[in-house]
């Protein structure tokens, strides 16, 4: 099966990976795929356990049915507008 990552700039091919592993962060879940004790690629990252925990299940559902192809489920974490809340946008110009 090929792996298509969150950020949609790699393609992995699952036949070569040992295992799939929830790495836990101060800032946020990684979900990476190992390929030996020394070599690892992120194939995604999310907010929190609970969202990780659904797109890591779902990767195992797509493994386990054989599906040809799984793209990793987008994250609340990068999704939605983000804006600056400081003083640069408070002040619109003027002296």
């Amino acid at each position: 099966m090929y792996i298509r990552t969150q950020d949609s700039c790699q393609i992995v091919d699952s036949g070569y990976i040992e295992r799939f592993c929830l790495v836990i962060k101060p800032d946020a879940v990684l979900i990476i795929a190992s390929y030996s004790e020394n070599r690892a690629v992120t194939i995604g990252k999310y907010a929190d356990k609970t969202e990780a925990r659904d797109a890591f299940d779902a990767l195992y559902y797509a493994i386990l049915n054989d599906d040809m192809a799984f793209d990793m489920p987008q994250s609340r974490l990068f999704l939605g507008e983000q804006t600056k809340r400081d003083s640069r946008t408070k002040r619109k110009g003027g002296s």
